[in-house]
């Protein structure tokens, strides 16, 4: 059986007095907390810590809510600890006041992250409009009501896999709420996104229960979704009620199912149906719009397809199909027929060929293929070429990728010089060319623009470089030079200099870091920080206590 989790149960990589061990050189970045604010977080740590030894009935508890009496000493780090902690002991009373101070006292902390606090911790398993009662009441107005529509929203737009899987949840198990359409609209789509179709597909089938409309957008959301993932015969059903409403039959869709076929092994079909696109006969339009579909037969064969999308498109789309799933000789067959028509392919077709040549290790015959297209000149240098650059780099061949971009640069000069050069920063680093690094690093900030200029991925690959070496000096060195020029942090930065700090034993910087980086809005949702603290303050994964 598994226990509560609690923030003190696990075993702290460092003993809770070497939290009192200052910093040899503080950042100016945030700017340090009051001391008594780290003595206060370790005294509630050693509180849980009793209380996750002994029964909740002891005066460990007595001791722990003394302590939570006094919210002046609370920051929002050791707030978020509590709230956890008391929801897990079923102290919601509790939670909802350091929740409420917390909110009152934070004005800076996003409410969507503090309605996760309720979502995920406070009201658990409790249904939607639990949820909103306690937010109501936390908030202190009823105009606060009918947050959840907007936390989903939020959700779809920048939570991950976890958190959208939440929402789904706990969205179809609240059959008596009344939930506005967008929010079932929104989630679907988001399911999508991260290859979920089969949930969305029960998502639209509660919307059919609640007698709600489904749009055609959601309904080709799904039908990419299941290309993407080679079920055809989900593809094909979804189809089917975008041909019964009048949807537009276009090249995307097409397409689509080109790399649906592919990608679930279906070549015959795809070539059958290539050859059915590229027919040229006259034909109107894009086939009939209330056209009656017969079972047994695959819906995209009984459209007339024939002629409605221009000739180019069929054989790129099939193309690229191809290249993805490695059948390269009869992409290259498809290549040359295009190459030797009137019309030049775009320059994504020479991308993919060259990405599937490496791919599958013919490296040799990708840059014989990329020096035949230069000599020929039909296609310009740099975009064609960046594709061979990065490329090399994945291949751990940096040297060579950083010579023909030199080359090219010279006398032609790239488009999208920052992204290469990124490519090459990060390749050195995963070769463990520290020095080069650092020299091609130097080199491109001195460079006045000619290779693009860094931008905040390339200080993310620096300063990761810098903590998977080890230099904490220089890694803090590269935070400092991010906020000092207004850079836009992601949470992912902040991640990796309070890890690095706590593996070094700078637990009290790391802390402080921590408390900026919840109060600057750099954690969306209460269960990434909870992995995110358990995982940076713990020694042993095994000895961690979480509820799943």
């Amino acid at each position: 059986m598994k226990l509560p989790y609690t923030p003190s149960s696990f075993h702290l990589r460092r003993p809770i007095s070497s939290f009192f061990t200052p910093a040899t050189t503080p950042p100016p970045y945030p700017p340090p907390s009051p001391p008594h604010h780290f003595t206060y977080f370790q005294s509630i740590l050693d509180q849980i810590k009793l209380l996750s030894k002994t029964p909740p009935k002891n005066p460990s508890l007595t001791t722990l809510v003394s302590l939570i009496n006094k919210p002046h000493l609370l920051n929002s780090a050791t707030s978020l600890i509590l709230i956890d902690y008391l929801s897990q002991i079923n102290k919601i009373g509790r939670a909802k006041l350091v929740l409420s101070h917390l909110k009152k006292s934070r004005n800076n902390i996003s409410d969507h992250f503090l309605y996760s606090l309720v979502f995920d911790f406070i009201i658990k398993d409790g249904t939607i409009n639990d949820v909103e009662n306690v937010w109501s009441e936390i908030c202190g107005s009823s105009k606060s009501f009918d947050f959840f529509s907007e936390y989903v929203i939020f959700v779809c737009k920048f939570g991950g896999l976890v958190e959208i899987k939440d929402v789904y949840e706990r969205l179809l198990m609240s059959n008596g709420s009344v939930i506005k359409r967008q929010c079932y609209v929104a989630l679907c789509g988001a399911l999508c996104n991260v290859n979920e179709g089969l949930l969305a597909k029960n998502v639209v089938t509660k919307m059919y229960d609640k007698c709600m409309d489904v749009d055609n957008w959601t309904y080709f959301s799904m039908f990419r979704c299941f290309c993407r993932n080679g079920d055809i015969f989900e593809a094909d059903l979804v189809l089917r009620k975008l041909v019964e409403n009048g949807f537009v039959i276009d090249i995307c869709v097409y397409g689509t199912f080109l790399h649906g076929l592919c990608k679930s092994g279906k070549y015959r079909e795809a070539n059958k149906l290539f050859k059915k696109l590229s027919k040229r006969v006259p034909a109107g339009g894009f086939g009939e719009k209330r056209l009656m579909l017969r079972e047994g037969r695959r819906a995209i064969f009984q459209l007339k397809c024939e002629g409605v999308v221009p000739e180019m498109m069929v054989y790129e789309s099939y193309f690229r199909a191809l290249c993805s799933v490695g059948k390269l000789d009869e992409a290259e067959v498809l290549l040359k027929k295009m190459i030797s028509g009137r019309t030049l392919p775009e320059i994504c077709v020479y991308g993919s060929f060259i990405k599937a040549l490496f791919r599958v290790g013919r490296d040799e015959d990708a840059m014989k293929f990329f020096k035949t297209q230069k000599k020929k000149g039909l296609v310009r240098v740099d975009e064609i070429g960046s594709y061979v650059i990065m490329q090399l780099c994945e291949k751990g061949k940096t040297d060579d990728a950083l010579k023909l971009f030199e080359e090219i640069a010279m006398v032609k000069g790239f488009v999208n010089g920052s992204d290469i050069c990124n490519s090459i920063l990060d390749s050195y680093w995963k070769e463990k060319c520290v020095a080069k690094a650092e020299n091609f690093f130097e080199k491109w900030r001195s460079s006045e623009g000619n290779y693009g200029r860094p931008n905040i991925m390339s200080y993310t690959v620096m300063l990761n470089g810098y903590c998977n070496h080890n230099d904490v000096a220089k890694a803090l060195m590269v935070f400092k030079e991010i906020l000092k020029s207004k850079m836009v942090v992601n949470g992912a930065l902040y991640e990796r200099i309070i890890s690095v700090l706590c593996d070094c034993g700078r637990v009290s910087e790391a802390f402080e870091y921590l408390n900026d980086m919840i109060e600057s809005g750099h954690f969306g949702f209460c269960k990434r920080w909870r992995t995110f603290f358990q995982s940076v303050l713990t020694a042993d994964e095994h000895s961690i206590l979480i509820e799943s």
